[in-house]
């Protein structure tokens, strides 16, 4: 051996030609490791806002075009029907129907298997109506239609229109607008102030039987019971007219949402019975602009729970898509002018609009 090589563990050290001994580490110290794990724990919080908010900006697209393609889908019945759909079918031959304007529009958004089952031969269909709640659920109105979900909504695919209700309905987040209620002016003009304002009165919110009338004639929107209605009645311009909007699912957790209350479902108004047994269902089908946007809509903010609402709202924040008259889908703000919400949300009423 050379007189100046040490005799050391070569996995230790290295002698250096100098003599000089070099140690050599095997792993990083506690404190390199703890510094590596916080500074990937910084990158993660950081990168992690930006991807959330990736995914919302994909869902709120993905919610958008199925605003176009309803959109679309409207505008081909209108060519084939010179109208659009019913909000929903009333009273008929002494049958009270129920049916909504989407169950018609099921052609036109590739469903033309399930219009034939519902206007042919199915139970039931569109000649005796649909099921009464007590009747066991059949394998057509629980259709779940992806193309009439908001990806942003977790609520459950599908739901009943009353408690203890054994028929279970497929859930969508697109009611169509129906105007608002003009007895009801006073209600949230200038929403948060007073602190003291609540819910406007329980038949204006749940469209209670005695407003059916009211809501076809006068609120002034697109759609109600046996509407037909169509670009021409849009007098002040197709473009300032709201005709669908989304709308949340009620948070069932809740004690106060009453099952099916100011939810959407895509396949009608659940009745067997009359247009005034429990028909502040309409809701299920259309909504009003009598309510501020996302009103009620307080997930955000401490957990509360969202309550039922006929009026429009989204899990997006700061607003909700609207489809227009016009076929644009446009996003329109929580904290939009109320009278010129209302006036969007009629089709003739003369008012100017302005910016929106």
């Amino acid at each position: 051996m050379f007189e100046n090589e040490k005799m050391v563990s070569p996995r230790q050290h290295k002698v250096l030609p100098n003599g000089q001994l070099v140690s050599r580490r095997k792993a990083f110290t506690l404190i390199e490791l703890l510094v590596v794990i916080a500074i990937i724990a910084v990158l993660i919080a950081l990168l992690l806002p930006a991807v959330q908010q990736a995914r919302e900006a994909a869902r709120r697209t993905q919610c958008k075009n199925n605003l176009k393609q309803l959109g679309l889908a409207l505008h081909n019945y209108h060519d084939t029907a010179n109208a659009f759909p019913p909000g929903w079918i009333g009273k008929s031959s002494g049958n009270y129907s129920g049916f909504g304007w989407n169950s018609m529009l099921l052609p036109y958004v590739d469903q033309g298997p399930l219009y034939n089952i519902l206007s042919q031969s199915g139970i039931p269909n569109m000649l005796t109506g649909l099921a009464a709640n007590t009747t066991a659920t059949v394998k057509t109105t629980d259709a779940v239609l992806g193309a009439l979900r908001c990806p942003s909504d977790a609520g459950p695919p599908t739901g009943v229109a009353a408690a203890g209700s054994a028929v279970q309905y497929g859930r969508s987040n697109y009611p169509a607008v129906c105007g608002f209620d003009p007895t009801q002016l006073n209600i949230m003009v200038n929403w948060p102030s007073p602190a003291t304002q609540t819910l406007p009165p329980i038949n204006s919110q749940r469209m209670g039987s005695a407003w059916v009338d009211q809501m076809t004639q006068q609120w002034g929107g697109c759609f109600g019971e046996n509407t037909r209605k169509g670009i021409r009645d849009m007098t002040d311009g197709s473009s300032n007219c709201l005709v669908v909007g989304e709308r949340y699912t009620p948070q069932e957790s809740s004690a106060a949402v009453a099952a099916g209350a100011g939810d959407c479902f895509w396949a009608g108004v659940p009745l067997a019975a009359s247009p005034t047994s429990g028909s502040w269902l309409q809701a299920l089908v259309v909504g009003e602009c009598t309510t501020k946007i996302n009103f009620g809509n307080s997930s955000a903010a401490g957990g509360a729970p969202r309550i039922d609402t006929a009026g429009y709202g989204s899990m997006h924040t700061g607003g909700c898509h609207f489809l227009m008259g016009d076929g644009a889908v446009k996003f329109i703000s929580e904290n939009v002018d109320m009278n010129t919400y209302r006036a969007l949300s009629r089709i003739s009423d003369g008012n100017i609009t302005g910016d929106f």
